[in-house]
């Protein structure tokens, strides 16, 4: 409540001061009708998350786990009438989702608790569609939300539920769904016995409102930890149900303080509007609509446009007006957005059988385009009808994010001297340093609209990416920056994007190598900030990882053991897709491998030059016996020996040896990169 009373009296500040008056730093703040575009955009600079959502915001990486009687019928969407002995995970093992996710970089989950279908991953005391009433598995007694939610807080991962509005089993003859029942005063939980803490609720709610607020008070209030409750828009009944959403969201608020909300527009996270794993170019957390001041931060919102419109957020919408020439718009809320997507190529949310999964370069594009742009990336990994994640998807996820690690693991500005440009000065306390200084909570900022900033290097760095970050404590300001490299005698301007917000991520198409780095923010709606800067390079340049296939085995060229040692003889071994059978080759005719979490290159042993010299993994060097040139009749050949690749004795078998040998035509010294 202490809340509220702040909040309103932050919008009444506004209202009365008109329209010259800056807003005081608020999550939702108010536009009065005469306000001018100019206010209202500079009002909007002004906006900042809440605590709950700048958490959420940080987490950056989030999986998605659809998982339900769907999984074991091939279906995207049930129809609620399944037979609940269908669910049968003989060998789930949360555990090994938590630590899958862990150990490939994602900092949390979303498990479907319920789906469209209807069927509960937890036994309910108001539905007999759940866990609970499948005999074949666990005797009924099993609950998969608690395995999940233990897992997730033993790992130390962020730890959220979906539970669909929509639901097919109480859409069947008899249901509770858009029954036309009549709304009467009820008490959540209807079973005492599931009061926890002495909490409860008293709301006007028909028959689904109430089944739904209890199955959600059940969630909240069983599982410890809530980071993030999914509230999905689609309906697939055809029928029309009013949601209870204000209901819902307070018995959120109360029971798990800390969770943030998503729908398609909020409260607290919005849906980017497609289901790429995509965001806008330009991609703004401040959105205006039309609502009550006093309950917005805790109201779900349309935004205008629709969620998928291409200027969400931007100056021009802002800045519309009605016929009367009054604000199209009464308020301003933090909403920040989550793109979400899958990691089936097929795009299937559930686990299919026979489904693949996108290669490395496409996920990692979908992460600079989702995390790169100020958008939260949620990526679907299902587990399969045993209840673990195949280890085909976890080899996905584990490139990936070699491929990521290696590339954000150093920021080559780390230890610059970062000193104002000419002609730039900074606010009290809010000095250059404070843009190289790991900390998001601190920040340089110009004194006027625009500024830059000059990082001399720690001697030459050769980079590809470029990384920046706003002070979301401050808000989302920056509309346009640009970035240059000293040549020696001048600046050349490599980069240049729109809005930054939580994160922007710009690739190079090439590497640059200079000794100093400027940043300059050309437009802003209010005094920018700058929280954090880096420079980059991803491994092996911008190729991501392949197979190296003998043509003679149909075998890859594998990394023994995914050995870390410098010196292990490098084999071929059955195509797992694993990174230790991932290479890069490289611009520099390097051949590079994640083995373990050690970034390694192919080597001829000890430069030898000789037929018989084995072919083993060794720190990269830059020696030219770890130079390979890829050639066109399939043979690969070491730069320094000018001797072909080869597997040893024209051997098939798993585990043979790879060597060098005089170059004979034969398939064993023929390969394929993909």
């Amino acid at each position: 409540m202490a809340g509220l009373v702040g909040l309103a009296l932050t919008v009444l500040t506004v209202l009365a001061a008109g329209p010259a008056y800056a807003a005081t730093p608020a999550e939702v703040i108010a536009v009065a009708p005469s306000d001018s575009p100019s206010t209202i955009i500079a009002n909007a600079a002004n906006v900042v998350p809440s605590a709950r959502q700048l958490a959420w915001e940080r987490a950056e990486r989030m999986a998605f786990i659809h998982f339900g009687v769907n999984t074991f019928d091939g279906r995207e969407w049930g129809t609620g009438t399944e037979d609940p002995n269908i669910f049968q995970p003989t060998g789930l093992n949360t555990d090994q989702w938590a630590s899958s996710l862990k150990d490939t970089g994602f900092k949390g989950a979303v498990l479907t608790a319920k789906h469209h279908d209807g069927f509960l991953l937890f036994p309910s005391k108001y539905s007999t569609f759940s866990v609970a009433s499948d005999h074949a598995w666990q005797n009924g007694n099993g609950d998969v939300v608690k395995n999940y939610a233990d897992s997730m807080h033993k790992a130390g991962l962020k730890a959220g539920i979906y539970l669909s509005p929509a639901d097919l089993h109480e859409n069947q003859p008899g249901g509770k769904f858009a029954n036309g029942s009549p709304s009467r005063t009820v008490t959540i939980p209807s079973d005492p016995s599931e009061i926890v803490n002495g909490i409860t609720f008293t709301f006007n709610s028909d028959d689904y409102n109430t089944y739904y607020e209890n199955t959600l008070y059940e969630l909240m209030s069983r599982y410890g930890g809530i980071d993030e409750l999914w509230l999905d828009g689609a309906n697939p009944t055809g029928r029309n149900q009013p949601y209870n959403f204000s209901d819902w969201i307070k018995i959120v608020r109360a029971l798990q303080p800390n969770a943030a909300i998503e729908n398609d527009g909020g409260p607290d996270i919005r849906w980017v509007g497609n289901e790429n794993g995509y965001a806008r170019q330009s991609e703004w957390a401040v959105v205006p609509f039309t609502g009550n001041a006093a309950t917005a931060a805790d109201t779900i919102i349309n935004p205008p446009g629709g969620y998928g419109a291409p200027d969400l957020g931007s100056d021009s919408l802002l800045s519309q007006r009605k016929q009367d020439g009054t604000s199209a718009w009464n308020l301003l809320r933090w909403s920040p957005p989550e793109c979400n997507g899958t990691l089936s190529a097929n795009h299937n949310w559930f686990w299919q059988p026979g489904d693949t999964w996108r290669g490395v370069p496409e996920l990692e594009d979908m992460y600079y385009n989702s995390v790169g742009r100020n958008c939260n990336n949620l990526l679907d990994v299902p587990p399969n009808r045993q209840g673990v994640f195949d280890q085909s998807e976890v080899t996905v996820l584990s490139q990936l994010n070699a491929r990521i690690a290696g590339t954000f693991n150093t920021n080559l500005a780390s230890g610059a001297t970062v000193a104002n440009d000419s002609g730039t000065s900074n606010t009290s306390g809010r000095t250059p340093n404070l843009a190289l200084d790991g900390n998001l909570d601190t920040s340089w900022q110009p004194t006027g609209s625009t500024g830059a900033l000059v990082f001399t290097l720690p001697g030459t760095q050769t980079f590809d990416v470029i990384s920046a970050q706003e002070d979301l404590h401050i808000g989302q300001r920056v509309e346009s920056y640009a970035v240059d490299a000293w040549n020696g005698s001048s600046w050349n301007q490599i980069a240049g994007d729109t809005t930054i917000g939580q994160k922007k991520l710009v690739r190079l198409n090439s590497p640059v190598t200079t000794s100093q780095v400027r940043l300059r923010v050309t437009g802003s709606r209010s005094t920018p900030t700058i929280a954090e800067f880096g420079l980059f390079k991803r491994p092996g340049g911008s190729t991501a990882a392949g197979s190296v296939t003998s043509a003679a085995s149909g075998r890859c060229l594998d990394v023994n053991g995914a050995s870390t040692t410098p010196g292990s003889q490098v084999q071929i071994w059955d195509c797992d897709g694993a990174a230790n059978q991932g290479w890069t080759h490289t611009s520099g005719n390097q051949l590079t491998v994640y083995s373990g979490s050690s970034q390694l290159c192919l080597d001829a042993y000890g430069q030898g030059t000789t037929s018989g010299t084995k072919v083993v993994t060794w720190t990269c060097n830059g020696g030219a016996n770890q130079q390979w040139t890829v050639n066109s009749n399939g043979t690969i050949t070491g730069v320094q020996s000018g001797l072909c690749l080869d597997v040893t004795g024209a051997g098939t078998a798993n585990g043979t040896p790879v060597e060098l040998w005089t170059c004979n035509g034969q398939s064993n010294q023929q390969w394929s990169i993909h």
